[in-house]
């Protein structure tokens, strides 16, 4: 899959813009930030905890800041933060939401602009946390862009990533949607989620495969874990292929929440990983 067709993808909408509502009260930078935290509250812990529990001067780069909503809470834990993503509009988007978010300009921003995960443009073992959320399965090359972000961490320093699971309750809902109903029944998850989940070409991976993938590149201490999201828990608001989709309306007041949260390590679409570059 092209790298330009994914990046024209993600220029029409920033990932997380979607919950804004226009009539709202809030700033869009609220809502955004809001409606991530409250329903994907796992990011949390993911994002910012760490084994000293500070990340003040710590060296930060996150790859795919999307709608900077997780940069800008790097920024408020002061780190010396660096963020890349492959579109403008992501880029034009966080940096409005740093003036919003912090007006006061007291934080300690070394980068941030567009630029292609495959070829980052830091100098070897250079950061203290290479963070993405979300992002490296829409890459052309995951896999460089992973050796990419080892080759920047630090000796020592923590990669914390997270990619979507070959198997979840979004996946099992697009293969309803997509192979079952389109007599496609022989379609696995990983088939439906590269053709239709978001930008063309999206891969998924199983626990094992990215443990050996992230092992493969001689980091330890790989710790994996899945989490529910808002597409799991159908809470994000419908693209405009659904919207005013009758049948999309009643799963959505039908559907089994708190079954698919009580066994998020089954059904959820989020795989994070925890991993360590050795010294």
């Amino acid at each position: 899959m092209k790298q330009e067709i994914v990046s024209n993808y993600w220029e029409k909408e920033v990932c997380g813009t979607r919950f804004i509502e226009k009539d709202s009260k809030s700033t869009e930078y609220e809502q955004i930030r809001n409606s991530r935290y409250k329903i994907e509250n796992f990011i949390r812990e993911f994002a910012f905890e760490t084994p000293d529990n500070n990340l003040k001067n710590k060296k930060i780069l996150e790859i795919g800041v999307g709608a900077g909503t997780d940069f800008i809470e790097f920024l408020r834990k002061n780190a010396i933060c660096s963020g890349i993503d492959a579109t403008d509009a992501a880029i034009n988007e966080t940096k409005k939401n740093i003036e919003i978010a912090l007006p006061e300009k007291n934080y300690n921003l070394e980068y941030l602009e567009k630029v292609n995960a495959e070829k980052l443009p830091f100098k070897d073992d250079y950061f203290d946390i290479v963070y993405s959320f979300g992002v490296l399965h829409h890459a052309k090359n995951t896999m460089k862009c992973i050796s990419e972000a080892t080759r920047v961490l630090k000796p020592g320093g923590i990669l914390k990533i997270m990619v979507y699971s070959n198997f979840s309750a979004t996946g099992i809902m697009l293969w309803l949607l997509y192979g079952l109903r389109k007599l496609k029944v022989f379609s696995n998850q990983e088939q439906i989620i590269f053709k239709y989940l978001e930008s063309p070409g999206t891969k998924c991976y199983s626990n094992n495969e990215l443990k050996k993938i992230l092992e493969g590149f001689s980091l330890e201490n790989v710790v994996l874990k899945k989490f529910v999201g808002s597409g799991d828990l159908l809470l994000m608001p419908p693209s405009e292929k659904y919207k005013g989709n009758l049948i999309y309306k009643i799963v959505q007041k039908i559907y089994p929440r708190f079954f698919i949260k009580r066994f998020q390590n089954t059904f959820g679409l989020s795989l994070t990983a925890y991993a360590r570059k050795p010294f």
